[in-house]
């Protein structure tokens, strides 16, 4: 409704303003006045639509304004850069072969603002650049993008309407790493900014990895819990582009509860064509080989992964090359054709061990790359050495399978954490606090009673005695004390 009220609002601008220059003649504007303000216009109208085109996964007509704005003269101000870089970013995610250049664009337009010391639209950049380096599996540079950002939110007094795309790129990273515990902090931020600036686009994407994070951890009731709510998500105010992504997620959890007939049935029903093959639906292809590997259709796994084998090579996005390798080594393995499954699996390697990059997004509880690890690792010798011109030692392949299964909580945080803490982390991500529950947090830490907090706030004492209450609910403590050391855990105070 209140979208709806402002498009209208902002409509009526618009009307108003081609209607003064319509008489630009009555107030004395120049030709290049006119363009200016024109341009402006424009590029304002497309910023608008963005979100409707989201909405209704229209790739084409995120293409035909990408496109026009491409070709606008370069604006003087540098915040006006934003919006034809979002359309590109936009741009680049179903069609990543465009994102090597936008990563340049976005790296320089960022090093403007930092200059122009224009920290929120730097924040902004970042975000967009962390996730294309995700997706090029430059993991390292992304975290190190993120931690920028993070950074400087706290020259901007720690808040920003971005900050949850660096929590998102953040978790991408851990989670990839198979680092879940600090994952689960990262999903957790990312959950509550996007709760706080009300970020639906977000919040699909928070819930659909926490299906994945607690298919990770074996958590099956909490992976049902947040597929539930994902759903729910998505006939409220869903995106077209999620999709895919809803029909992956689905069929993710009821591998991982067992449930083949369930997905056996959505691969008998999913079908895909090379002549309207649509980017959007890799995810999908993806998970149908997944399911045909689980019903042993090994040959028929191959056959599929291979059929479409162009769409995920080079210079498509890096990530979905990783994801589409793991499944053609293990198809092509169990097949008998072990020299071609060698072969692959090297190949994946070299991209993944640099990066520490483990954990998939397909994962349904084993990570897949375990499998791939130890065929590579079971080879002869000679055998690796002739699978490619790459040397990759048998320590770092090994160190990436220590790292598959070692225990997702380290010994030294586990001691740390008192058991109340370890139950509260696992809880807390299932409700984020809201902002006034924040700022009553906040308070709670400085010592502040309860009438002291009420005046702070200008609210009665009986509200700040139910936000209280709500705080430890979420928070599964029972005391202030208690509270203030899961909030610290979890980066909330």
């Amino acid at each position: 409704m209140l979208h709806t009220t402002m498009t209208v609002q902002v409509e009526c601008f618009f009307t108003r303003m081609e209607g003064l220059l319509s008489e630009k003649q009555r107030w004395a504007l120049s030709e290049s006045e006119e363009a200016f303000i024109r341009r402006r216009l424009f590029m304002l109208r497309a910023w608008i639509e963005l979100r409707a085109i989201g909405k209704r996964g229209d790739i084409e007509r995120l293409q035909q304004l990408s496109q026009e704005l491409d070709v606008l003269p370069e604006d003087e101000e540098a915040i006006w850069e934003i919006i034809p870089l979002s359309f590109a970013y936009w741009l680049a995610l179903p069609h990543p072969r465009a994102s090597t250049l936008l990563i340049t664009r976005l790296r320089q337009a960022t090093q403007r603002m930092m200059e122009g010391r224009d920290y929120q639209m730097a924040i902004r950049l970042k975000s967009m650049l962390a996730v294309l380096l995700v997706l090029h599996a430059r993991l390292h540079q992304a975290q190190q993008q993120c931690l920028e950002g993070v950074t400087l939110l706290q020259r901007i007094e720690g808040h920003a309407p971005w900050e949850g795309h660096l929590y998102y790129s953040l978790f991408s990273v851990s989670y990839a790493c198979n680092r879940l515990e600090e994952a689960s902090n990262w999903l957790l931020r990312m959950l509550q900014a996007a709760q706080d600036w009300q970020q639906v686009e977000l919040l699909v994407r928070g819930q659909i990895y926490s299906v994945r994070l607690a298919l990770a951890k074996g958590d099956l009731p909490q992976a049902r819990q947040a597929r539930q709510k994902l759903e729910t998500l998505i006939e409220q105010d869903g995106f077209a582009l999620h999709t895919p992504w809803i029909s992956a997620v689905r069929v993710q959890v009821w591998l991982a509860e067992g449930n083949l007939m369930e997905a056996s049935a959505w691969a008998t029903r999913t079908t895909f064509s090379e002549g309207t093959w649509n980017l959007l639906r890799r995810c999908e292809l993806l998970m149908l080989a997944r399911v045909l590997l689980v019903q042993q259709q090994n040959f028929l796994a191959a056959q599929t992964l291979e059929r479409f084998r162009p769409y995920f090579e080079r210079p498509a996005a890096l990530q979905t090359e990783v994801e589409w390798t793991a499944l053609a080594v293990l198809a092509l393995h169990r097949c008998g054709k072990h020299e071609q499954a060698l072969q692959e699996a090297t190949r994946l390697l070299t991209i993944t061990e640099p990066e520490g990059y483990v954990r998939l997004d397909l994962d349904t509880g084993e990570p897949l790359m375990k499998e791939v690890l130890t065929i590579w690792l079971e080879a002869h010798p000679k055998a690796v050495s002739q699978s490619s011109t790459v040397v990759l030692s048998r320590s770092s392949v090994l160190r990436m399978l220590t790292i598959l299964e070692r225990d997702t909580t380290p010994a030294q945080e586990s001691e740390s954490l008192s058991k109340f803490s370890q139950n509260a982390i696992q809880n807390i991500s299932l409700e984020p606090l809201s902002r006034q529950e924040r700022q009553v947090l906040r308070l709670l830490a400085t010592g502040q009673t309860y009438a002291e907090m009420a005046q702070t706030l200008v609210v009665s004492i009986n509200t700040i005695k139910t936000q209280v209450s709500n705080i430890y609910r979420k928070l599964g403590v029972s005391r202030r004390a208690d509270a203030i050391a899961v909030a610290a855990r979890m980066h909330l105070v």
